[in-house]
């Protein structure tokens, strides 16, 4: 799973959550460089969110392997409403442990996690899957698996690589956030 690249919400600590929010240039770069970190892997399908901002890192990653990207709704970033747009350290403060009244809940984002893994699992098993997706969105995926990840404190950089890998029936993480800088 790789976390999109840099978005100017990102550099300027603003939330972005489900708002369409592009690629700026440090964004599209990081691409890049995860697109040649990528290059001699072997994909059999690529999964993304539809945001713009993961569906580009998708293409670009993709001009190495040439497949289909297939948009998932599941894999969007989690829904903060009125709070998008806002500074991150505002919202910190007023809500440490993350749970923000009128936004999408983390079990919701949890059952749209488990749903992508249920999907991969009928219908790309045994099958190397990349996804492109939001920090929130992998962290939740990851969460199903470890107690590592934290849904707040755990940090996610951008176009970080997280890799799960199937062990005996069950999902096993087998690592996150490694940087694709090469």
């Amino acid at each position: 799973m790789i976390r999109h690249g840099l978005t100017e919400y990102n550099k300027s600590l603003r939330l972005q959550g489900a708002s369409d929010i592009p690629l700026n240039e440090a964004g599209l770069l990081q691409a890049k460089n995860a697109s040649e970190f990528f290059k001699d892997e072997k994909f059999d399908v690529i999964l993304s969110s539809p945001l713009s901002r993961a569906y580009a890192t998708a293409e670009i990653i993709n001009e190495h392997h040439d497949l289909k990207i297939h948009k998932m709704d599941e894999l969007k970033e989690q829904y903060f409403g009125p709070f998008e747009g806002e500074h991150i350290e505002n919202i910190r403060l007023k809500y440490p442990e993350g749970d923000i009244p009128g936004v999408e809940t983390f079990d919701s984002l949890a059952q749209r996690a488990a749903a992508v893994m249920q999907y991969i699992e009928d219908n790309h098993k045994d099958e190397n899957v990349l996804v492109t997706a939001h920090s929130r969105t992998i962290k939740s995926i990851l969460s199903l698996y470890t107690d590592e990840v934290h849904m707040v404190f755990t940090k996610l950089d951008n176009c970080s690589l997280s890799v799960l890998e199937p062990e005996n029936n069950k999902w096993k993480v087998l690592d996150y956030n490694v940087s694709t800088l090469v």
